[in-house]
């Protein structure tokens, strides 16, 4: 494997922050962490209502009611080991309901409130739920199934919010009613599972990770050393997904707060910037392609991370708000695995994602597991204490993702000369065109900088002579009309920013494109048909508009490398 030398210029910050955090040493459990927290940080705001005539929460309230809440759940009859699940909208009892649950040993099992019973009763059953904490405004989802979740007794489900339900106890209830010391079990330990977080299932039924307490202290550890001085983190996906999770556990390190809106919204993204006073925010590629506006730099922002953001959006982005833009990489299974630190300014808009951050190892490896050197294509693997223990009551899936001690994320990346990594695609999302491989990430970029584009997904059609076409799917901006729109426009951009072989042969419109239950394109789905189209197929090749090809020539075969491979991958 190419070891970069601590002593390279390019490299010893990285070196130097990987051996102050680890000789540093982490909490032992998140119960700790909170407690070391509520010590240093007693009356400092933990929690920032933003858009909402609420209070402050300092962590000194958080701690008290998180002890209340742990109480509470153990009189209901959770305990050590319990798998308790929590579907509550982003309020502070979701984060309460988690270190309530990492408080007495047991394991979250987090819901969205959006489920419908068929996804409820997977959660409940795929995740052996034991005890429920359940948002009002659910529950007809859980009374569709109850009777099919035999793990899940009437007693142990606990209602939360406006309204009542006969027979059923409530939450703020039994917080209130609750013993206000919390005695903790004989041990926790750091290794102890804390989560069992469920991936978006983009290659098939979601898997249940198994996260530890150290998972969680360990990405609130690195990402405040990377990113050190924040003091007023964005906050603004569901508390079922792991990002406010992590983003907790840094605060807990630096005694910041998370600034919480009720939902995510993109047109009051800039506003909420504004109003709430972040001075971190993470965009996503949608807040990017905003159209530009002269307050843009009206903010307090220091800084704004991404995830896997082209080059030319963050150099946009970067120039709009006059802060510095870091990426980062990181999954459900591995937490981070990478970051360009704040204080590195030299890779700034080249779309690298960073170097290997405290106990983390990063490996470019061929369909063989051998490991490559600078500049090869393959599959980026991550090793390091902390990652996931394995996915839940699915072992043969454990054992496709791991190659000895290197968890396989199915990304494809490559290393440069100075160490640092760059992700190309997924191994699954490239296309094989004749004798080339194509990402689809490279094309949806290129494509994304159209003027015209709100949103593109490109995958593969099977060719009877390349083997696959190359075929890209736009959902134009809001103003336009899309009877008006010519397609070969798009077939010209992509001539003029992509090699030949990657040009889409095929086009077509779409006003809605199927997602991942984590709000991502599902890919897979618009391949076999799902979406929303707008128009026919357009075949640049032919000139004309045609029916969808893939409907003509059925789904795109593997690509070689994917053959190679043979491995389920979970997306983050």
């Amino acid at each position: 494997m190419n070891i970069q030398s601590a002593t390279d210029p390019d490299h010893e910050p990285y070196e130097k922050l990987r051996q102050a955090v680890e000789a540093a040493g982490i909490a032992p459990d998140l119960g700790t962490l909170l407690d070391n927290a509520v010590a240093r940080h007693a009356d400092q705001p933990a929690w920032v209502h933003v858009e909402q005539d609420l209070p402050d929460i300092s962590w000194s309230q958080l701690g008290a009611r998180v002890s209340r809440a742990a109480n509470a759940l153990r009189d209901v009859g959770a305990r050590k080991g319990s798998h308790v699940g929590v579907m509550l909208p982003n309020v502070p009892d979701s984060l309460i309901s988690w270190l309530a649950i990492a408080r007495l040993g047991a394991r979250m099992v987090p819901i969205n409130p959006g489920y419908t019973p068929r996804e409820m009763h997977y959660w409940l059953t795929d995740g052996d739920v034991d005890t429920l904490v359940i948002d009002t405004a659910c529950f007809a989802a859980y009374e569709a199934v109850a009777a099919e979740a035999p793990l899940l007794k009437k007693e142990r489900v606990v209602t939360w919010g406006d309204g009542s339900v006969p027979e059923y106890q409530q939450f703020d209830e039994l917080v209130a009613n609750a013993a206000a010391q919390f005695t903790p079990p004989a041990s926790i330990e750091t290794d102890d599972i804390v989560n069992i977080q469920y991936t978006s299932g983009s290659t098939g039924l979601p898997k249940g990770c198994l996260l530890s307490h150290r998972y969680w202290i360990q990405c609130g550890a690195v990402m405040n050393a990377a990113w050190p001085g924040l003091r007023r983190i964005q906050c603004d996906l569901p508390f079922y997904y792991m990002g406010p999770l992590w983003r907790f556990a840094m605060v807990a390190h630096s005694g910041g707060a998370l600034c919480v809106p009720p939902s995510y919204s993109l047109s009051r993204f800039r506003e909420r910037l504004r109003s709430g006073r972040y001075d971190m925010s993470w965009m996503t590629n949608p807040v990017a392609m905003l159209d530009a506006r002269p307050d843009e730099r009206d903010h307090e922002l220091a800084m704004i991370a991404t995830f896997g953001m082209t080059p030319e959006l963050q150099t946009s982005i970067a120039q709009r708000y006059g802060v510095p833009v870091r990426d980062a990489f990181g999954m459900t299974e591995i937490g981070f695995g990478s970051a360009v630190l704040l204080s590195d300014d030299s890779v700034t808009g080249t779309g690298t994602c960073g170097k290997p951050l405290p106990w983390r190892e990063m490996m470019i490896a061929d369909e063989k597991g051998n490991a490559l050197g600078d500049n090869e294509l393959g599959e980026l693997c991550v090793a390091g204490p902390g990652m996931l223990q394995g996915y839940h009551n699915k072992p043969e899936a454990t054992d496709a993702a791991f190659r000895g001690k290197w968890f396989r994320t199915g990304d494809l990346a490559r290393r440069d000369e100075r160490g640092y990594y760059f992700i190309v695609g997924r191994v699954k999302e490239m296309i094989r065109r004749s004798a080339e491989n194509i990402s689809v990430t490279e094309v949806e970029g290129a494509l994304s900088l159209h003027p015209d584009v709100e949103s593109v997904a490109v995958h593969g059609v099977k060719d009877a002579l390349r083997g696959e076409e190359v075929k890209a799917c736009i959902i134009l901006r809001p103003e336009l009309d899309p009877t008006k729109c010519d397609p070969m426009v798009f077939i010209e951009f992509a001539r003029g920013n992509l090699a030949r072989f990657k040009v889409p042969r095929y086009v077509q419109l779409y006003c809605g494109f199927p997602m991942t239950p984590s709000n991502k394109i599902s890919r897979k789905r618009l391949q076999e048909g799902e979406g929303e189209p707008l128009s026919q197929t357009y075949d640049a090749q032919e000139g004309a508009w045609i029916d969808d090809p893939a409907t003509r020539h059925g789904v795109a075969p593997l690509t070689l490398f994917e053959e190679h491979l043979k491995i389920e991958i979970s997306s983050a």
